[in-house]
């Protein structure tokens, strides 16, 4: 397991945004500067094809290209603990068998999945089968299960799922979690054991799972805030509850604005804003209007993200 330098208990991985040209199509030259911008946040790894980087909207070939283009870079700058998670999540799972077995011949570090949202699993064990159908395209491959209701509609007991899934799928390692049932949650803490990685997905809670033992952790906001989530770490570890409240505060306060816009577009124009230029939303999602982007920069402003951005990336 590989673990975040000056956090050396905790793993972090960015789920990063996928770089598009203004007509919506893939900007594959943007992903070696975004490669290492990646490494200076001192994240250990990247979340392609997730949520935050628009998979849905994708086709599978673009996919597949957008990992070959990561993994290309891993090798190119030589950064072998550099670990890149795709999620091959699909409706079609043939599709999504596809790309698990192409991350794998790519070199990919794991690869996760949604359970599929049309046809929906009504059971642990269908979605099992799921999973394990996926899984096995790939088998040399860490498996991971993406659990992110809000957008799929499956909601079922994540400790249930690891029970079974952990007995017929012979490469799951673990889960990444965007879902806010912390009992459920806390349970399979317990029962990973450090045996399985358990990814917690909800930035907005980051220290409140690290209290309850989690050390894992794959989101949107590393991009560029996670020097504010390591300051509050370095505080915590030190036994300094006010500096870890007056973070949480500013970190608070940074999520609040961005809930007022759609956080993907509002990430990438926070991106454009620190030189990391990723491009736009691709429809359905909406870009925002200059009206709205004037607004959304005044508004980052009053904060101190472009504070905690110059002493992290300088």
């Amino acid at each position: 397991m590989s673990l975040a330098k000056g956090s050396s208990n905790v793993e972090i991985i960015n789920a990063v945004f996928t770089p598009m040209h203004r007509d919506g199509s893939l900007n594959f030259d943007r992903i070696p500067r975004l490669f290492e911008h990646t490494v200076k946040t001192l994240a250990n790894g990247v979340f392609l094809n997730g949520t935050t980087g628009e998979g849905m909207s994708l086709s599978h070939e673009e996919r597949m290209t957008l990992v070959e283009h990561w993994v290309a870079c891993k090798q190119r700058m030589n950064r072998p603990e550099f670990k890149i998670i795709a999620h091959v999540g699909s409706c079609n799972l043939r599709e999504a068998g596809t790309m698990a077995e192409h991350a794998q011949a790519c070199g990919a570090d794991g690869i996760a999945m949604v359970a599929t949202f049309y046809y929906k699993p009504a059971t642990i064990d269908e979605l099992v089968d799921q999973c394990a159908y996926v899984a096995a395209a790939a088998k040399q491959t860490p498996f991971y299960y993406y659990n992110i209701p809000f957008y799929t509609g499956v909601n079922l007991p994540l400790l249930k799922f690891l029970e079974v899934a952990t007995q017929h799928i012979p490469n799951f390692a673990g889960l990444k979690n965007s879902f806010t049932d912390l009992e459920d949650y806390k349970r399979c803490i317990h029962f990973a054991k450090e045996k399985y990685t358990l990814y917690w997905g909800t930035d907005e809670s980051f220290m409140t799972l690290y209290a309850a033992g989690n050390r894992h952790y794959v989101g949107s906001t590393y991009n560029y805030m996670g020097h504010i989530y390591r300051q509050m770490l370095k505080a915590y570890q030190a036994g300094d509850s006010i500096t870890v409240g007056t973070l949480q505060g500013e970190a608070d306060a940074i999520y609040k604005i961005m809930s007022t816009h759609n956080d993907i577009a509002a990430g990438k124009e926070i991106m454009q804003m620190i030189g990391i230029d990723c491009g736009p939303v691709r429809l359905p999602l909406k870009r925002l209007l200059d009206e709205e982007r004037k607004l959304l920069l005044a508004k980052l402003r009053t904060t101190t993200l472009f504070d905690h951005l110059e002493n992290s990336l300088a």
